[in-house]
C-alpha cells in the first residue's frame, strides 16, 4: 500500500514542527506504518464516514483507504485531559 499526505495534512502537520519535532515525527512514523498494516488497534472509524482515526502519542491522524492507497488529510495535537 501507499501512504500519501494531502495538502491539508502537510499544512496541519507543518504547525507542530517548531516546538514538538520528536513528537510530530513519533506521529509520521505512525501514519507511514499504515501502508503495512491499514487498521492498526490504536485506529478507530471516524463515524459513519469512510475517514479513521488513530491516535499516536499527543496527536490524531485522520485518513481514508481507498484501495490500495492511504490518503492523509489532517494531523492534528489532541489537547491534553
Amino acid at each position: 500500500m501507499t501512504v500519501e499526505y494531502s495538502p491539508e495534512a502537510v499544512s496541519t502537520a507543518s504547525r507542530f514542527l517548531g516546538d514538538d519535532p520528536v513528537g510530530l515525527r513519533a506521529a509520521l512514523d505512525a501514519a507511514d506504518a499504515l501502508a503495512d498494516d491499514p487498521d492498526p488497534e490504536a485506529s478507530v472509524r471516524w463515524g459513519a464516514t469512510p475517514w479513521r482515526r488513530l491516535r499516536a502519542g499527543r496527536y490524531r491522524i485522520l485518513y481514508v483507504v481507498e484501495g490500495e492507497l492511504i490518503t492523509v488529510h489532517r494531523v492534528d495535537r489532541v489537547t491534553a485531559r
